[in-house]
């Protein structure tokens, strides 16, 4: 019998689901790899749980293919992103952490927080529409207000933006990680040439071939 959306999940359970929401693009399963490499764990595990919550009513798995959310699966998906993100705006905003401090908080405190104290958060953050790095925290309706990420070559010159994502050969992704490129970590496009990109991280500027700026996904900051 499937689960109704309310029941309490585990928080491992909880973390599939946020996580296949976040990879998630508009209709386009979520492949497995990817499933497992931002989990950092073994494909058999992502399988394994996989079933799990396709029994309990939470995603549609389609081995080979990928795996999308189901309604109530989304639901589930979009109250945790919600009391995450919350708790990274108030930590940031109120208490004066850094992003990532705030974000491995917020990974904590998002399995513990009711409803009632989100809701009484919003309020008291004067409802914030995303969160410091410009992802955008659902509604206490759960209506993800979430756009869908876009290649950074889609920015324009002077806007900000927060890295979403990228699927890059380990070569690439490391060059990325020591530039500060990371996901979470917020960058301005500094300028644009005919082959390149010039964007700026962590008060350093970074020249991008096309090619690699065109797998780098991104979330606008307004």
């Amino acid at each position: 019998m499937m689960q109704p959306v309310e029941e309490l999940l585990s928080d491992s359970k909880e973390m599939y689901l946020v996580t296949i929401a976040r990879l998630s693009e508009p209709g386009q399963p979520v492949p497995l790899s990817h499933l497992a490499r931002e989990l950092s764990v073994t494909s058999v595990s992502v399988n394994e749980m996989c079933r799990k919550l396709q029994d309990q009513g939470y995603v549609v798995y389609q081995p080979y293919q990928g795996v999308w959310l189901t309604d109530s699966g989304e639901k589930l998906a979009n109250n945790t992103l919600r009391r995450h993100r919350l708790w990274e705006v108030f930590l940031v905003e109120k208490l004066g952490f850094d992003y990532s401090s705030a974000h491995q908080i917020a990974c904590q405190m998002e399995h513990i927080t009711t409803d009632l104290m989100m809701d009484k958060l919003d309020h008291f953050l004067e409802y914030p529409k995303k969160n410091p790095v410009g992802e955008p925290i659902p509604s206490s309706d759960l209506e993800s207000r979430q756009s869908s990420p876009t290649p950074l070559t889609k920015l324009a010159v002077g806007s900000r933006a927060s890295v979403f994502r990228f699927d890059v050969p380990e070569s690439a992704s490391s060059f990325l990680n020591d530039a500060g490129i990371q996901p979470g970590n917020e960058i301005t496009l500094i300028g644009a040439g005919k082959d390149n990109l010039l964007i700026q991280v962590n008060q350093e500027h970074v020249s991008l071939s096309l090619a690699l700026a065109r797998s780098i996904l991104i979330n606008q900051i307004d």
